[in-house]
């Protein structure tokens, strides 16, 4: 029987790229079954350029008066989706023009398979390839067990070594609806919470040529990961939380990974907020430290590194002073320098 394929594009504020994704989701060689955007209450152009005459007839739209988050977002547009399969394309992304085409030659060989995905190039605001994911980069569809997916996925998010990114990944809607949605309490990182679950109820095709563009610029969440740091703190927290409470696909190695990333960002948020003299954030920090600590007794202290151990002696019992802040500002500006090195020597 043949499967029939949906693209959803969930969108908000999205006018700078939005139509060059539709293009993308429009133009694929083996034609979607369907093009849906679902515009979450966007304030700008969005919904003019969705509704316009070149897109009039070929793509289905849904407007969401009240915007509650792009959690929910995704699985509100794959609720409309009426494909076997649904591929959720972001705003600012793109879709190569073989997308769908190999994942539909994928499902034919693999058929029982219900999450699919491919490598993805990156791309900034002007469509100039910036970065290639990990070779060897091969068309060929490779079989994973769930357990071996989410361990590839997240030693590609620890390393900065993705083995995809979120276009390029086809799911079965059933799935979607019924076994694994995305959990909106899961945070800014969603996408990777699901990628960490979906393996329980699939076994998972990979592609690891490039298929799908991720498009960095000024204006995307993940270039102000720097102003995000209370929240992937949070995120991870909760990460934490969840693979030391239930039964996950992440082994002993796998789970010391994700705790570190918790301690990655809550260390951060206290080195941002000493920096930038935020009280309320330091504050924060501290509790998660002490919730962290709670759930992992002494983890965050053994893994602490040299520069961090200090700033949290310093600011031990809750008290900010200014050789805290001094500190944070001599290692900020180490960190600049360091940059300003690398980024000649790359020029070179």
């Amino acid at each position: 029987m043949k499967m029939t394929f949906s693209i959803v594009i969930p969108a908000r504020n999205g006018e700078q790229f939005i139509t060059a994704a539709m293009r993308s989701a429009l133009d694929q060689k083996r034609s979607a079954d369907e093009v849906i955007v679902l515009d979450d209450a966007s304030a700008d152009r969005t919904g003019d350029i969705i509704r316009s005459p070149e897109f009039r007839g070929r793509v289905i739209c849904y407007y969401n008066k009240n915007s509650t988050g792009f959690a929910d977002a995704w699985n509100r547009a794959a609720e409309k989706a009426q494909g076997d399969f649904v591929t959720i394309l972001h705003q600012d992304d793109l879709l190569h023009p073989d997308y769908l085409d190999h994942m539909e030659k994928a499902v034919s060989r693999y058929p029982g398979i219900r999450h699919l995905y491919a490598a993805c190039d990156y791309i900034d605001a002007g469509g100039n390839i910036t970065g290639t994911p990990p070779g060897p980069h091969s068309p060929e569809p490779v079989l994973y067990s769930g357990r071996e997916y989410a361990h590839n996925y997240l030693n590609g998010v620890v390393t900065n070594r993705h083995i995809h990114r979120c276009p390029g990944v086809t799911t079965s809607r059933e799935l979607l609806l019924r076994d694994c949605s995305y959990r909106k309490e899961a945070g800014h990182i969603a996408d990777d919470d699901f990628f960490l679950r979906v393996g329980a109820y699939t076994d998972v095709v990979g592609i690891s040529r490039p298929l799908a563009s991720y498009r960095e610029h000024p204006g995307s969440a993940t270039s102000k990961v720097g102003s995000l740091a209370l929240q992937l703190a949070r995120d991870y927290l909760f990460q934490v939380s969840h693979h030391k409470e239930h039964n996950t696909l992440l082994d002993d190695s796998d789970k010391t990974h994700v705790n570190r990333m918790a301690v990655k960002f809550i260390n951060l948020l206290l080195f941002q907020s000493l920096l930038n003299d935020k009280r309320a954030g330091m504050d924060e920090a501290l509790r998660l430290r002490e919730e962290l600590d709670s759930l992992l007794p002494l983890f965050m202290e053994k893994n602490l590194p040299l520069w961090a151990k200090i700033l949290w002696d310093m600011t031990r019992h809750g008290k900010k002073n200014m050789k805290a802040s001094l500190y944070a500002k001599i290692l900020n500006g180490g960190i600049q320098t360091r940059n300003f090195i690398r980024s000649s020597y790359r020029r070179r």
